[in-house]
C-alpha cells in the first residue's frame, strides 16, 4: 500500500485502539448475555432447542471470532496512522485486520436464517412469501461472502497485501471495486434486516389484540431494524478500504462490522426470552400442581396430550393469522377433540391419555351450562394443573397466544 502524507506529531501520537477494544468487547458481552438467555429458555425451559438457536450460537462464535482477529490487529497497531507504524506492524495490521472480516460479516449474515426460520414458525406465510424469505437470506448470505472473495483475490498473490516483501509479481485490482461491490452488497444486507423486521410489525397489527400488546410485540420482533440503521451507517465508512493509511481509516469499518453482528444476534433473542421475564416476575404460565413440581414451560412442547393439541390448533390459528391460502379445517384429537369454530357458543375439548385427562374449556359467549369453575383456562385432572390466562374469542381466532411468540 502507498504511504500516506506526512502527519503532525499529534496525529502521529492519536490512537484509537482503546477505544476500539472497548466498544467491542462489550458490545460482544452483552450479546453473549442475550445468547446464554436465549439457550437457557430454550434448552432448560422450553427443552427445545432448534436449529435456529444453533443459528445464533454459531454467529456469537463468529462474532468472538472477529473480536479476537481485531484485538490482534489493535495490538499491532490498528486504529494508528499507518505512517506511525513500522514494517512489521504495518504488515501485522493488514493482516489481522483482513482476516477478521471474514468472520465479521458471517456474524451478521448467520442470524438471518435464524430469523427466516423464527418468522416461518411465527407467521406461517403463504409459500410464495417464505420462498421470498428465504431468497432475502441466501441472497445477503452470497452477496455478502462475495465480499470476502474480492477482498482476498483482489491482489495476486494474496499475501502481497500484508508481505511488503512480494513487490515483484504482484498484480492488484482497483481497491474501489471491492469498496462498490461491499457497497451493494451492503445496501442488500440492510434492505433484508429491515424487511424482516417490518413484516411481523404488518401482520401483528391486523390482528385483534389490544394494542398495547400489538406495540409490545412489534418492538420485540421488530428491533431488527436497529440493525438495518447500523449496516447502512457501517456503508459510510467502506471507503476506509481504498485509503492509503489503512490501519486508521478502517478501524471505524472494524468496530461497525462487529457492532452490526453482535445487534442483529440480540435482536433474535430478544423475542424468546419471554418466559425469562415471567420467572423473573414469579410469573408461570404452566404450574405444576404435583410432587417435585417443575416449570410448565417444559411440558408445552413435549409432544405429549394437551400439548401437542395446543400445538396443532395454534398452528392451525397462527397459519389464518398469516394470510396463507387454504382452508382452515378443525382438527380432530384423540378423544374426539376438535378445533374451535368461529362461534360464540360454549365449546370443550376433552383429550384422554392412558393415565391422565385433559379438559378445555372456552367461555360461552349466551351464557350457556357447562363447567364454568376455570373459564378460558386449560385444567389437567391427574396431579398437573395447567393454567392459561383468559383471552377473548378474537385472540384465539388470530392465535391462541399472540403475546408470546417464543413458544413457536
Amino acid at each position: 500500500m502507498e504511504a500516506p502524507p506526512p502527519l503532525t506529531p499529534a496525529e502521529l501520537a492519536a490512537n484509537k485502539g482503546p477505544n476500539i477494544l472497548a466498544t467491542i468487547c462489550a458490545i460482544s458481552g452483552v450479546s453473549t448475555a442475550f445468547v446464554v438467555a436465549r439457550v437457557f429458555v430454550r434448552g432448560h425451559i422450553m427443552r427445545n432447542i432448534q436449529a435456529d438457536d444453533w443459528i445464533v450460537i454459531a454467529a456469537l462464535f463468529f462474532a468472538w471470532a472477529c473480536v479476537g482477529l481485531s484485538i490482534e490487529a489493535v495490538q499491532w497497531g490498528n486504529g494508528r496512522h499507518f505512517a506511525a507504524l513500522d514494517v512489521e506492524q504495518k504488515q501485522n495490521a493488514i493482516k489481522y485486520t483482513m482476516f477478521g472480516f471474514v468472520p465479521g460479516i458471517m456474524s451478521f449474515a448467520l442470524p438471518k436464517f435464524a430469523a427466516v426460520l423464527l418468522l416461518n414458525r411465527l407467521m406461517n406465510p403463504s409459500r410464495l412469501h417464505r420462498m421470498f424469505l428465504w431468497f432475502l437470506a441466501f441472497g445477503s448470505q452470497i452477496l455478502l461472502l462475495g465480499c470476502v472473495v474480492i477482498l482476498f483475490a483482489q491482489c495476486s498473490p494474496t499475501a502481497s497485501q500484508w508481505n511488503f516483501s512480494i513487490v515483484q509479481t504482484r498484480k492488484c485490482w482497483s481497491p474501489w471495486l471491492l469498496v462498490h461491490y461491499s457497497m451493494g452488497a451492503g445496501s442488500f444486507s440492510a434492505f433484508t434486516d429491515l424487511y424482516l423486521a417490518i413484516y411481523p410489525s404488518v401482520v401483528l397489527f391486523g390482528l385483534q389484540i389490544e394494542l398495547r400488546k400489538k406495540i409490545a410485540l412489534c418492538i420485540a420482533l421488530g428491533i431488527g431494524s436497529i440493525a438495518s440503521v447500523v449496516a447502512i451507517y457501517k456503508t459510510t465508512s467502506l471507503v476506509g478500504l481504498a485509503k492509503p493509511d489503512f490501519s486508521w481509516e478502517t478501524s471505524e469499518l472494524v468496530v461497525w462490522t462487529i457492532i452490526e453482528g453482535q445487534t442483529i444476534i440480540i435482536a433474535s433473542c430478544i423475542p424468546l426470552l419471554q418466559p425469562l421475564l415471567d420467572l423473573a416476575r414469579g410469573r408461570r404460565t404452566f404450574r405444576s400442581s404435583g410432587g417435585g413440581g417443575s416449570s410448565g414451560y417444559r411440558n408445552y412442547e413435549s409432544g405429549h396430550g394437551t400439548s401437542r393439541t395446543i400445538d396443532r390448533k395454534r398452528d392451525d390459528d397462527m397459519e389464518e393469522a398469516g394470510g396463507s391460502p387454504g382452508d382452515h379445517h378443525p382438527h380432530h384429537h384423540a378423544g374426539g377433540a376438535a378445533g374451535l369454530k368461529k362461534s360464540d357458543s360454549q365449546e370443550s375439548i376433552l383429550n384422554a391419555d392412558s393415565d391422565r385427562k385433559s379438559v378445555i374449556h372456552s367461555r360461552s359467549g349466551d351464557g350457556g351450562g357447562g363447567n364454568h369453575e376455570f373459564p378460558g383456562r386449560i385444567v389437567r385432572t391427574h396431579e398437573v394443573t395447567v393454567e392459561y390466562d383468559s383471552v377473548g374469542s378474537e385472540h384465539v381466532r388470530h392465535g391462541s397466544d399472540p403475546d408470546q411468540p417464543w413458544r413457536m
